[in-house]
């Protein structure tokens, strides 16, 4: 499995492997530290500092017991004043001390003692301000009496539970002291054996990559390197040698190599040689398209003209059309409102011929009653003239006024036929204006139809002449291309003469002579060379056309 594996893989997986136990050496190391620095730090903050308050609290416990006894033996009252002084703040300094230990305990054991222990102080100081008290009324000999009596035994017990709590405390730190000891003992151990396995571990897999590395290789890195200069010359006629049955070293696959370059060389010359003839052949076809091409996109032009010029044309009637349909409309509107005033003017002058003969009928019957009071005004003699004056006016006025409403009913009867004809006439009119305005609207409809029709031709012919002059650009840079190609084809054969093979120089001058001159390239080309190796077909077959660049 290991012979198999890739030469990255194998490297990689071989720094993986010690990296990984470096890794766990170095993440052991750092538990076990991390346990000797618990221990560490649980002796410097737990242990030292516990034993160091309960030294401090005792020795002040003794400090103030002193001070009692100076303050009962000593008449000096500034000098028991200052023993007061000194023991308050002595006292206050063990309560503070005492309460800071309390935070330091760490058992049950522990826990009862310091209670015991505090308790015991408590009543130590009850006394000490007993005695303090007897000594500032100079009763020296009850206070000596106390001192010597429950003080001393407060003060005993309080020592006697300090000295096991000292004890705990430093067989606590002593615990801590071994386990780091252990500990780093365990750890000492564990690294020396792990660094030797590493070490004997790396050292192994340096021989299986080693080895297998010359493997791979073939020979010595120096004798490939040598053979892969010669061929970086251009010197394909190497005899590589390798060792028997090897198939699989860099060595086999660039002997491999050599062969088929080889090979490819020689057809790649061949085909250089008739890839030039063809370019020639595709030169003329190209330019003969594109002659042809230009041609037909003239005349494409020519035809396109035409087809814009009639799109116009028809573009102008269809508006001229649009123009004549709304007058005809308007025309049509027009003409059919005019009939609806004629009508109510026909209307207006039956009702004013009415008017006229109620007037008529008035002035006759005026004219009846001017009559009969003419009548009985002769019967009423001398007394009647005046009043058959006015009668005979009255009768005159009645009949001036039924001719003139006589007159005027037989012109207001010529206006109404006049009007009824007129009526009529424009009746008769807008049917034939409607029927007018529909036929524009047909020769508009048809001419649009026309419009888009012709608009689809010119669309077409603009497609096919762009299409025309586009054949006729690619023709050009079709003829373009084969010419430089032919020049391509040349480069590459003076490309393919950097490599020294057997026979190559023999057939170099037979193609030398059957070689037809090559066109002048259009444009200066740029050498593409792309060769593709293939494991067989290179071997077996002919040139294979895609192992060239493609223009």
């Amino acid at each position: 499995m290991f012979t198999n594996m890739k030469l990255a893989t194998k490297l990689f997986g071989s720094f993986v492997i010690v990296l990984a136990l470096m890794i766990g050496l170095g993440t052991y190391a750092i538990v076990q530290l991390s346990t000797v620095n618990a221990s560490t730090v649980d002796i410097a903050t737990n242990w030292m500092p516990s034993v160091k308050d309960v030294l401090l609290t005792r020795g002040n416990l003794h400090r103030v017991r002193v001070l009692e006894l100076r303050t009962i033996l000593t008449d000096d009252a500034n000098e028991i004043r200052d023993a007061i002084s000194e023991s308050s703040d002595r006292i206050a300094s063990m309560r503070k001390t005492w309460e800071e230990y309390g935070k330091l305990l760490s058992s049950p054991e522990e826990k009862q003692l310091y209670d015991q222990a505090k308790a015991d102080l408590d009543g130590f100081i009850a006394e000490h301000d007993k005695i303090v008290t007897l000594g500032a009324a100079n009763k020296n000999e009850e206070a000596r009496n106390v001192l010597n009596g429950t003080s001393l035994k407060r003060y005993n017990a309080f020592r006697t539970a300090t000295d096991k709590l000292t004890e705990i405390n430093v067989n606590g730190a002593d615990g801590a002291a071994r386990t780091a000891a252990e500990v780093f003992a365990n750890a000492r151990s564990w690294v020396i054996g792990t660094l030797i396995g590493c070490s004997i571990l790396a050292l192994a897999m340096a021989f299986l990559i080693t080895r297998s590395l010359v493997r791979q290789l073939g020979g010595e890195p120096a004798y490939v390197g040598e053979i892969a200069n010669s061929v970086s010359n251009g010197d394909l006629t190497l005899d590589i040698q390798t060792r028997a049955g090897d198939n699989t070293s860099v060595l086999a696959a660039m002997k491999n190599m050599v062969g088929k370059l080889s090979h490819i060389v020689s057809e790649v010359n061949g085909g250089a040689e008739a890839l030039a003839g063809a370019s020639e052949e595709v030169s003329a076809t190209a330019q003969s398209l594109s002659q042809a091409s230009s041609e037909q996109a003239s005349g494409v032009e020519e035809t396109s003209a035409s087809v814009e010029q009639m799109t116009a044309s028809i573009s102008q009637n269809t508006e001229n059309s649009k123009v004549t349909d709304s007058i005809a409309t308007k025309a049509a509107t027009e003409a059919s409102e005019g009939g609806e005033a004629v009508r109510a003017t026909v209307s207006a002058m039956k009702q004013i011929a009415q008017k006229i003969g109620i007037i008529d009928d008035i002035a006759y019957q005026t004219n009846l009653l001017a009559l009969n009071a003419a009548i009985e005004a002769a019967r009423a003699g001398e007394h009647g003239k005046g009043f058959a004056v006015v009668a005979a006016e009255v009768r005159k006025l009645a009949e001036r006024s039924q001719v003139a409403a006589q007159e005027i009913g037989d012109v207001a009867g010529s206006s109404v036929e006049l009007a009824e004809r007129a009526g009529k006439l424009l009746d008769e009119m807008v049917p034939n204006i409607r029927k007018t305005s529909d036929l524009v609207q047909e020769i508009t409809a048809a001419s649009e139809e026309q419009s888009s029709g012709v608009s689809q031709i010119n669309a077409a012919m603009t497609q096919l002449s762009q299409t025309t002059q586009q054949n006729a650009s690619s023709s050009e840079e079709l003829a373009a291309t084969a010419e430089e190609m032919s020049g391509q084809a040349e480069q590459l054969r003076n490309t393919i003469s950097f490599f020294r093979i057997s026979g190559m120089a023999d057939a170099r001058r037979t193609r030398a002579t059957a070689r037809k001159p090559a066109k002048t390239a259009a444009r200066k080309a740029t050498p593409v060379l792309d060769l593709a190796m293939a494991d067989g077909d290179m071997m077996d077959g002919g040139i294979d056309e895609r192992s060239f660049a493609r223009y």
